[in-house]
C-alpha cells in the first residue's frame, strides 16, 4: 500500500472543502462504489450518494468559507485496492452574512464563525484514477471529553500554573 497517495488523496479532499462547492467535492469520491457518509452535525449515515450531494449543495449557501485541516493520518490496509485512514481533523466555518436552513428561515449564526475538532475514519477504493473516498464518518469526543479540551485549548499560554 502507498500511504503517502493515500495521506495525498486525503489532503487534496481537505483542499476542495476550501471551494465551498460540491461539484469540487464530487470528483473526490467513487460514487459508483459509494458506501457512507456520515457528517458530524447530521443524525443520519447518508448511504445514497446523491443525499450527500444535495447536503453539500445546501452548504454551498449557508457557508463562506470552510478549511479542513488533517493529521496523525494513519493509513489501514484491507485489501490491494481498499483501504481505511483514521485521523484528526480540525474544521473552520465561516457562515455568510445571510445564510438560510434549508426551511428558509434565516440561520441564527449567520454572519459568525466556529469551529471543532473530530477523528475521521475514512474508506477509499483505488481504481484506475487512483485512491478515491467510498466512505466518511466524523467522530467527535464525547462531550465531557470534548468540553474539557475546548477549556484546557483555550487557556492563555501566559497563565500557565507549570
Amino acid at each position: 500500500m502507498d500511504s503517502s497517495a493515500i495521506e495525498r488523496t486525503l489532503k487534496d479532499y481537505a483542499d476542495a472543502w476550501l471551494l465551498n462547492s460540491a461539484a469540487a467535492l464530487g470528483p473526490h469520491w467513487d460514487q459508483p462504489h459509494f458506501a457512507f457518509y456520515k457528517a458530524e452535525e447530521v443524525t443520519r449515515f447518508f448511504t445514497d450518494f446523491s443525499d450527500v450531494a444535495a447536503y453539500w449543495q445546501q452548504n454551498e449557501g449557508l457557508h463562506d468559507a470552510i478549511r479542513l485541516q488533517l493529521s496523525n493520518i494513519v493509513p489501514i490496509a484491507i485489501s490491494d485496492s481498499l483501504a481505511m485512514a483514521a485521523f484528526d481533523m480540525v474544521w473552520d466555518i465561516r457562515f455568510s452574512a445571510n445564510a438560510k436552513l434549508a426551511t428558509g428561515m434565516d440561520f441564527h449564526h449567520r454572519g459568525k464563525s466556529m469551529g471543532g475538532f473530530n477523528h475521521v475514519l475514512a474508506m477509499l477504493r483505488r481504481g484506475a484514477e487512483g485512491w478515491k473516498l467510498i466512505g466518511w464518518s466524523e467522530t467527535p469526543d464525547a462531550a465531557i471529553t470534548y468540553l474539557t479540551q475546548l477549556y484546557y485549548r483555550t487557556a492563555s499560554a501566559d497563565f500557565s500554573g507549570g
